[in-house]
């Protein structure tokens, strides 16, 4: 998938997000200890699932996993995307309602933490310093 700024209703997909999550995911600052997390994504692409993080691993479920869950998430699937691609700061996300977090303050203030954002916010810095020549 390309992505190459802020994505439109048609560019979002929540079950991808997830994934995505899942292959940005920080080991070294992922929980070591069983952390579920409930993420439901609304608008535009949106979908269910968990992250059921285990000794610095992290998996994605589509169903849920029965475990207890430690953090739930419900966030808009668009604002989300522009979070992991590095467009704006998760903080930004619930200080202006496009994300909510139900959970005990200490994961809620680390989870933006686990994902390398920077992957995708490179790519744009790069794709941007590439505009087509108006002669073309």
């Amino acid at each position: 998938e390309w992505v190459f700024g802020d994505p439109g209703d048609e560019d979002c997909d929540g079950l991808s997000l997830m994934w995505r999550l899942h292959q940005h995911a920080i080991a070294a600052k992922l929980p070591q200890q069983r952390t579920v997390l409930h993420l439901r994504l609304t608008g535009a692409g949106a979908a269910e699932g968990w992250l059921d993080i285990d000794r610095g691993t992290i998996s994605v479920c589509k169903d849920n996993p029965g475990y207890d869950v430690d953090l739930a998430i419900e966030a808009s699937t668009g604002q989300m995307q522009r979070w992991l691609i590095g467009l704006v700061p998760f903080r930004d996300l619930v200080a202006n309602g496009h994300a909510r977090m139900l959970g005990p303050s200490r994961l809620a203030r680390a989870f933006p933490t686990w994902f390398d954002t920077s992957y995708f916010a490179n790519g744009l810095r790069r794709a941007g310093q590439h505009r087509p020549n108006s002669a073309e």
